[in-house]
């Protein structure tokens, strides 16, 4: 009782002796509602703080350890309530950014299927022996000396080719380089 009223007429010292007996055991007793030692301890101190706030208005009886015990419960279900609010916001946001990602792959298909249609007539529009060299060399990976080889023409045709197809295909496909790009940075 008397630490009650000293609390009350602000006495710092009271208050203090007060925190350290019962700081301990409200810790522990706030990790057996939230299992958090962090947020436990953060829970106790607020409560130590509300009641050094609510001093002048303080209704004590005999014994401050059931209000303090009651206020750390009670800051316990409003955590543990706040928890499960923030918990269904989480999930809110992850299905809606799911939702967004398939939305975006649907989207990053469909520009890639009509990029790859554009790539094939681009492909389809050269030369036919300058086609054949280009896709000698990009779709079934052969260097230069070896289409050189398998055609019986020089090394130098070969690259003078592969440079008319880049060419050609980098004029007619300088429409989709931003789409490409993007493809490319998503790999």
């Amino acid at each position: 009782m008397k630490l009650v009223k000293s609390i009350k007429s602000r006495e710092e010292q009271t208050f203090e002796l007060i925190f350290r007996r019962y700081y301990v055991r409200l810790c522990s007793f706030a990790n057996k509602f939230i299992h958090d030692t962090a947020e436990s301890e953060e829970i106790v101190q607020e409560a130590f703080l509300s009641i050094w706030k609510k001093r002048d208005r303080l209704n004590l009886d005999d014994d401050i350890r059931p209000y303090l015990f009651k206020s750390v419960q009670n800051l316990c279900y409003n955590f543990l309530e706040h928890q499960k609010v923030e918990e269904k916001y989480y999930q809110v946001i992850e299905i809606a950014y799911r939702n967004q990602k398939e939305d975006f792959h649907t989207f990053e298909s469909v520009l890639y299927s009509e990029l790859q249609v554009k790539v094939d007539e681009a492909i389809d529009s050269l030369p036919q022996k300058c086609r054949e060299i280009f896709c000698l060399s990009r779709f079934e990976g052969l260097k230069y000396a070896e289409i050189a080889e398998k055609l019986h023409i020089s090394v130098k045709t070969v690259e003078t080719q592969m440079s008319r197809a880049l060419v050609t295909l980098r004029r007619e496909l300088s429409d989709y380089l931003v789409i490409i790009i993007l493809i490319l940075l998503q790999k």
